[in-house]
């Protein structure tokens, strides 16, 4: 390799792997050559603007890998666009080393088109996390190669908050997510798992009293629309709600500001939990299982007899986990003359 810095292509889309992603690149961004692709008004593309890291349009992927001779390609995945399928299917064509990062803990199958046939081929040949339960699942579904990195994202994130100071609302904050749209796309049926996101409030409207909040703040998920919430609040007036768009409220500053976090399984009740807010995880439903990993007493399928030691804080403690970057590309470049048919 002489004295030429590696060259790193990263193909991402959908926010949660992107954060990781960028985290990371800001993380090590002065060690390897870094060649982002990405759409410009896509989570990634926005991240990439926060952060300013340089990105190149997503175009014609052949010609753009040629172009740049990558060593390796980090890709990101997720459910809403597949952009990183072509460039993953050139890499592979050219013994160039791929990496999956999968975020969260859900679909780890399905985001490479799983049950389809032939989807093993959008795998990487390696997939990376960022915690011991994801490494777990990883490997209970044999993905290829799993390797734990540090989350840099939930880092920076952690350390940024706890600088914060706190401005209490008394309010219960829900987390939306669009329940609904993921379970139609996934599983052509809305209704799927049982419950709705709109479902979802409809319950936490009638059980408000039992959280000892003085109102009801709703954060709209980047893909979740405020319209179908506003029908149902009309039936609870005596309720004061704001509906909070995620783009224009800092998650931290939400998190650290409400008296309760209730959610389903998004990445901001964990950060929440680490944080040291009381925190839900509530899945009105057996047809979904909990993902987080969160105290069992925090996840709750009813809300008709909540704790009122679940309205305490919840302390989490992040552990020390992951192996080293520059380490993993030290060995995947060896792994890399193994994996050369």
């Amino acid at each position: 390799m002489g004295s030429h810095p590696m060259t790193i292509a990263v193909v991402s889309h959908d926010a949660g792997s992107s954060e990781i992603l960028c985290a990371l690149i800001r993380e090590y961004f002065d060690l390897y050559s870094w060649h982002i692709f990405a759409i410009a008004q896509s989570p990634m593309g926005r991240l990439c603007e926060r952060y300013n890291l340089p990105f190149t349009p997503i175009a014609d992927p052949e010609q753009q890998l040629r172009a740049i001779g990558p060593d390796l390609l980090l890709f990101g995945t997720g459910w809403q666009e597949k952009i990183e399928r072509p460039y993953v299917r050139f890499c592979k064509e050219h013994a160039i080393s791929t990496v999956a990062f999968l975020d969260h803990w859900s679909n780890y199958r399905e985001r490479f088109g799983f049950p389809d046939v032939g989807w093993e081929e959008n795998l990487g040949d390696f997939t990376a996390v960022a915690d011991q339960k994801a490494l777990l699942l990883v490997e209970s579904f044999n993905l290829p190669n799993p390797v734990g990195f540090k989350n840099f994202y939930l880092r920076d994130t952690i350390a940024r908050a706890s600088q914060k100071e706190a401005h209490p609302n008394n309010n219960l904050l829900f987390l939306s997510e669009p329940t609904d749209a993921v379970a139609l796309r996934t599983y052509g049926d809305k209704n799927y798992w049982g419950f709705t996101q709109f479902s979802a409030l409809e319950e936490i409207l009638k059980h408000f009293d039992s959280f000892g909040c003085a109102g009801l703040t709703i954060r709209l998920h980047p893909s979740d629309k405020g319209s179908g919430y506003k029908k149902i609040l009309k039936a609870y007036p005596h309720i004061r709600v704001q509906i909070n768009d995620a783009a224009v409220c800092e998650l931290t500053d939400q998190l650290l500001n409400a008296k309760m976090i209730i959610g389903f399984d998004t990445m901001a009740l964990y950060i929440a939990a680490l944080l040291g807010s009381p925190v839900l995880s509530y899945l009105p439903s057996k047809n979904r299982e909990f993902l987080l990993p969160l105290p069992s007493e925090r996840q709750v399928r009813t809300l008709s007899k909540i704790s009122p030691k679940l309205l305490t804080a919840s302390p989490l403690s992040s552990d020390d986990f992951g192996m080293d970057f520059a380490l993993f590309i030290k060995t995947s470049a060896s792994k890399r003359q193994a994996l050369v048919p």
